[in-house]
């Protein structure tokens, strides 16, 4: 409750902030009516995550401005856990884009968990975000404090546990496999409908995965939850992981309409889950509690 009323505080502030519908926008606004509901004690079912876009403008001396587009998500334990953000600019070559959005993301680490920061997010590009016209990387504190900082942060542990309507292409599925190996992350895709993608590993990998994916060509795609666990180092990132590697499954998939659709059996994926130490997760997915059937066994 407490969390769902600071994500509304920041959401009121930020509404003030940018009130034209180009400079904030809310991805689905019946989330937000339904935060409301729960804050007021109207439903006692939890609501779902909150997606929003900012989107402001930088003028630059020489003349010509810089759009920026900032897409949050807000876990729903935010501010206790920090939110999923990515930036992109028009203006700004790929290479930019990306050193931007890297430095955001350690940027974002340096923050305290527990309080809201989405104007300090805001800020730091008021302050820091001409400069990526220019090959000069960003500091927001002495050198020294922000290498502490960011290597403090580096060993944090997380599952990302990511929601398609469906998933079908191969293109997708072949990026999907490509980045998760790319960024030494664990976990399995589950192509067909739904779609179900778990990846694990260091914060940053995760992060930068649910980056990259999400810009693809979805119909629906959500982060339907995310773990995270503080560790010492990367011995102990491995004793996290549930899975070895990162790998596409198929459990008997079986289809309908026409031969059009493609529907995974639920009961050998729970199965597939209790083997891993992860059955937890199974209700994330389908929002039901699984169980494995004695003929299952």
């Amino acid at each position: 409750m407490e969390h769902i009323q600071l994500q509304l505080q920041e959401i009121e502030l930020l509404q003030c902030m940018y009130p034209s519908k180009d400079e904030f926008r809310i991805q689905d606004v019946t989330v937000l009516a339904d935060m409301y509901q729960y804050v007021n004690g109207e439903v006692d079912t939890p609501p779902r995550n909150l997606e929003f876009t900012v989107q402001f403008v930088l003028e630059r001396e020489c003349g010509g401005n810089l759009v920026f587009q900032v897409d949050a998500f807000f876990p729903i334990d935010y501010p206790k856990c920090r939110p999923v953000l990515s930036v992109k600019c028009g203006q700004l070559l790929r290479d930019q884009n990306k050193e931007l959005n890297r430095d955001l993301r350690e940027y974002v680490c340096t923050l305290e968990n527990g309080e809201i920061c989405m104007i300090n997010v805001l800020q730091w590009f008021q302050d820091y975000g001409l400069k990526y016209t220019q090959k000069t990387e960003y500091t927001n504190m002495d050198e020294t404090t922000a290498k502490g900082k960011i290597n403090a942060a580096k060993y944090i542990f997380s599952r990302y546990l990511i929601h398609s309507h469906h998933i079908y292409g191969k293109d997708k599925r072949r990026n999907i496999l490509e980045w998760a190996g790319e960024l030494s992350l664990s976990g399995f895709c589950l192509p067909g409908k739904p779609g179900c993608i778990c990846v694990e590993g260091l914060r940053a990998d995760c992060e930068e995965f649910w980056s990259r994916t999400r810009l693809l060509n979805w119909r629906k795609i959500t982060l339907r939850h995310l773990e995270e666990f503080q560790v010492e180092g990367e011995a102990e990132i491995e004793k996290l992981r549930c899975f070895s590697k990162f790998e596409e499954m198929n459990f008997d998939p079986h289809t309908c309409h026409g031969g059009r659709e493609n529907i995974m059996n639920k009961g050998k994926f729970y199965q597939f889950l209790v083997a891993h130490a992860c059955q937890h997760i199974f209700s994330y997915f389908f929002n039901i509690e699984g169980q494995i059937s004695k003929q299952e066994i």
